[in-house]
């Protein structure tokens, strides 16, 4: 695959620079990442006229400390096959439907799974040293 053959390419050609480029150059990586996540998202929820107003960055009811907490106990308290689960969930979230909760827990599975991969990203540079 030629952008796996790129990408290694770059990876080796970042061995040979100070730490410092390394650092700047993983810093524009990882904001172009966002960038570009974001963007394809954002043109996602454009596609689905009954998601359009709620792109990332754009939430008109964004969620408290207080609701965060409680989502996260809820999802500890009913596992995966805990029959109507969501239901459950929202239950445990005041001012949260059902939707919410799940669309709040895809938003997080995404950011944990952004997070990772840069820090693999980091982890591989580091390790090549």
């Amino acid at each position: 695959d030629p952008l796996q053959k790129d990408v290694i390419n770059k990876a080796k050609n970042l061995q040979k620079l100070d730490p410092l480029q390394k650092d700047e150059i993983n810093k524009k990586a990882f904001e172009k990442f966002n960038k570009d996540h974001n963007t394809a998202v954002a043109a996602l929820d454009k596609a689905t006229p009954s998601e359009r107003f709620e792109a990332p960055g754009c939430d008109i009811n964004p969620w408290t400390a207080e609701e965060q907490k409680l989502l996260e106990q809820a999802l500890k308290t009913y596992p995966v096959n805990t029959p109507e689960r969501w239901e459950k969930i929202a239950a445990t979230v005041p001012g949260r439907t059902k939707r919410d909760c799940m669309k709040r827990y895809k938003e997080l599975v995404e950011m944990v799974k952004a997070k990772k991969a840069a820090q693999d990203q980091v982890n591989t540079v580091r390790s090549k040293k």
